[in-house]
């Protein structure tokens, strides 16, 4: 289901997206399917695979979407060291939080 494209919320989605363009490095087909998880009327704050974060706040589409097609790091992240590296929980679907590292 699309939503209208004149609608506040169409509007405020797509306005996030192109925050997100110009702020985020993300390969042509990342950016693809973040536009169209938009387009179909959903926030970028959230991803159809339900991967939540250590506090269990859903991921946003993107890191979501890259945890999905296993990877969680790139390029774009080269600038951080191991200590923000996060460890995932296949069963529940979730960031380990910091403190349960073993």
């Amino acid at each position: 289901m699309r939503f209208l494209k004149h609608s506040i919320d169409y509007q405020i989605n797509m306005e996030a997206f192109h925050e997100m363009e110009d702020c985020v490095p993300m390969t042509r087909k990342e950016r693809s399917a973040l536009c169209s998880w938009v387009k179909q009327g959903y926030d970028i704050e959230t991803n159809p695979w339900e991967f939540t974060d250590s506090d269990g706040w859903p991921l946003n589409y993107l890191r979501a979407y890259r945890l999905h097609h296993g990877y969680s790091s790139g390029p774009w992240d080269e600038w951080r060291g191991p200590e923000d590296e996060m460890m995932w929980d296949i069963s529940t679907k979730s960031i380990i939080p910091e403190e349960n590292f073993d």
